[in-house]
């Protein structure tokens, strides 16, 4: 998708140039920034943004972004000068990434908005239904480096003394150049005066843009970034226009919401399912109790795993339930071992099962060498899921630093050796 490929060329994904010594990360949320006026540095936090509250731009910027790889896009983006925010609408969406959006009547995607703090929300549709979402499900792709920090701009980029006219405009500007922590490459960054906004210092020193052109403020005034040059490619304002843009952010309603509501729902369903167990194995007859007892343990496991799931759930839900961290906090809500265990179990449960009818039957009986291939095979599964679980457990250890990759090593593991080549193993003859 060629969205995706002009990100990617631009601020190539593993290597996004300038990413950690110029803008702010999409996992910087609480960054706090650092303004100099005069001769004094203050702290500054990020302006909060509410998106249930209207929403609202006073300008709009055209710029331009060609990539080294011959990609190249022209598009606008929305300003709020006073608050800090940027936006785009649909079509401003589409003229960027070069497509048409396939709306349906299931999802359409209507703004797209960043805050000071790095944090983007689409407001879109979904069946008929207005909802403002925690970003989109772009897991490998840092979509949003957009928002420029000022400390770090101050500290790590310096005048060169070299000068540029910005696009047809004209923008007389002053060249900054700093070197990217990530590739150890020359990043240039084109500052121009101008006289129309005054940023607060102590309340907004900058506003989030596109590729992190836009206002900021800088030597003790209010200026405009004109102009990025990396590595990969170069953006750049065009022209900066009044606008007058406005809607009711209050008409769309949080995706959280709905998730909790579809959590609840899901969690009352396994609550239910749980009881009936418990009560099943209440009223199983005492001489069945070597199988409820193992019926106990499978239930106990199953329940441990519901509170699993459903800590990892609350936690996805109070972040505001970001939807490119879906995947993440799902690894997180479920443990393959735990399954593996279950599965372990279950064999078990069989192997009383067989033994009991084992027990009872004669020795010409025809079903006993069915039944005795039947407990042999459990046997080897048992191993087999003992094996699997002691792997889980090394994958584990070897991702001690990171929970994240381990998950998805586990969850990997799960799929390619346990399902495939243990559990669709048959054993019954």
């Amino acid at each position: 998708m060629k969205f995706f490929s002009f990100i990617i060329g631009l601020f190539c994904v593993a290597n996004v140039a300038a990413q950690s010594n110029l803008f702010v990360g999409a996992n910087e949320a609480s960054y706090v920034d650092q303004v100099i006026t005069g001769s004094s540095t203050q702290e500054v936090a990020p302006f909060p943004f509410n998106p249930s509250e209207n929403i609202s731009f006073d300008k709009k910027m055209t710029f331009s972004a060609n990539t080294n790889a011959g990609i190249s896009s022209t598009s606008q983006f929305l300003v709020n000068s006073n608050k800090g925010y940027m936006g785009m609408d649909k079509e401003m969406m589409e003229r960027f990434a070069g497509v048409e959006f396939s709306h349906n009547n299931d999802f359409k995607v209507e703004y797209r908005i960043t805050a000071t703090n790095g944090k983007t929300y689409y407001f879109v549709e979904i069946e008929g239904v207005k909802y403002v979402m925690n970003r989109l499900p772009i897991n490998m792709v840092e979509a949003d480096q957009t928002n420029m920090s000022v400390k770090k701009f101050n500290q790590n980029f310096s005048p060169t003394g070299n000068n540029l006219n910005v696009s047809s405009e004209n923008y007389a500007s002053k060249e900054y150049s700093g070197v990217s922590a990530d590739t150890g490459r020359p990043v240039n960054v084109y500052v121009a005066e101008q006289s129309n906004v005054n940023l607060s210092p102590t309340n907004t020193p900058k506003t989030v843009g596109m590729f992190g052109l836009g206002y900021i403020f800088t030597e003790n005034k209010t200026q405009l970034v004109t102009r990025i040059e990396t590595d990969h490619g170069t953006a750049e304002l065009e022209r900066v226009e009044n606008a007058s843009l406005s809607f009711d952010g209050s008409s769309y309603r949080k995706h959280e919401n709905k998730v909790q509501e579809d959590e609840d729902q899901l969690t009352e369903v396994k609550a239910d399912v749980f009881r009936k167990k418990r009560q099943n194995i209440s009223e199983a007859p005492a001489e069945q109790s070597n199988i409820t007892n193992k019926e106990a343990e499978i239930l106990a496991l199953e329940e441990e795993m519901e509170e699993k799931r459903k800590r990892a759930m609350n936690k996805y839900i109070e972040d505001g339930a970001p939807v490119e961290k879906n995947t993440e906090y799902k690894l997180e809500s479920f443990d393959p071992k735990d399954m593996v265990n279950v599965q372990k179990l279950q064999c078990e449960k069989r192997i009383i099962e067989i033994d009991k009818k084992l027990s009872r039957m004669a020795n010409n009986n025809p079903d006993r060498t069915r039944l005795t291939n039947e407990k042999r095979c459990l046997e080897e599964k048992i191993v087999d899921y003992k094996n699997a679980a002691i792997e889980m457990d090394a994958i584990k250890e070897r991702h001690a630093d990171n929970t994240h990759e381990g998950n998805k090593e586990k969850m990997n593991y799960f799929f390619t050796e346990v399902s495939q080549n243990i559990m669709v193993r048959p054993c019954s003859f």
